[in-house]
């Protein structure tokens, strides 16, 4: 996450904005297609700590990684239950956490603030964490190209419009299928949407191998 990003969420926490977010985001009520009871799930960039809280309560064994302090300590303060399982980390993934191993990852509104030169690389560091057979739930923004300068949206974040095609292609191109969830670009706000997809692993694990049982 880049100085501006960063400062951008820092005030978002300073400022008690964050205390306006829904108790359940959006992408939540995915999470049952996703990930079962007892999973090990990873959620990458977990901001407020909300969907974290959420997973736990379904009974999936969460944990969270996030590059923004003041984000980090407020999920910390608002979940209690999330002790312990929420580390710094962003993408790439460069230590693997909480011993890797993972049934799945959920990456929620973060995927905008990959720059495009690391944006393969995000992609296998993710597959590196996960079990040779697990799934990927994640969102993936679009904002009208007139409301960015310089890839930065009004609040100076850090915003890259990847192209759904291209995302799916890389994702394809390192053994992940598309599972279809029947989801339908939405905008919750003017000028950008928002569209919520879930992939399957089916590479083989780290070192080429698959494992059988």
């Amino acid at each position: 996450m880049d100085h501006m990003t960063g400062k951008f969420y820092a005030s978002y926490v300073q400022h008690g904005t964050v205390d306006s977010e829904a108790s359940h985001s959006a992408i939540s009520k995915y999470f049952q297609a996703a990930f079962k009871e007892g999973d090990k799930v990873l959620d990458v960039g977990s901001g407020s700590g909300r969907d974290l809280a959420v997973l736990i309560k379904n009974g999936v064994d969460a944990y969270g990684i996030e590059p923004n302090d003041s984000m980090r300590t407020y999920s910390l303060t608002k979940h209690p239950e999330l002790a312990g399982r929420v580390k710094p980390g962003l993408l790439p993934i460069t230590r693997v956490p909480f011993g890797g191993r993972f049934d799945g990852v959920l990456c929620s509104a973060v995927l905008m603030h990959i720059h495009e030169d690391c944006f393969v690389e995000s992609w296998k560091s993710i597959l590196q964490v996960l079990k040779p057979t697990a799934k990927v739930l994640f969102s993936l923004p679009s904002m009208h190209s007139g409301l960015l300068r310089d890839r930065r949206d009004r609040d100076d974040r850090f915003f890259e419009n990847h192209r759904t095609d291209v995302v799916g292609s890389i994702l394809r191109s390192l053994g992940f299928s598309e599972i279809d969830l029947g989801v339908e670009a939405t905008s919750v706000y003017p000028d950008i949407t928002w569209t919520i997809y879930l992939f399957e692993s089916t590479a083989p694990g780290p070192g080429g191998m698959r494992h059988t049982t």
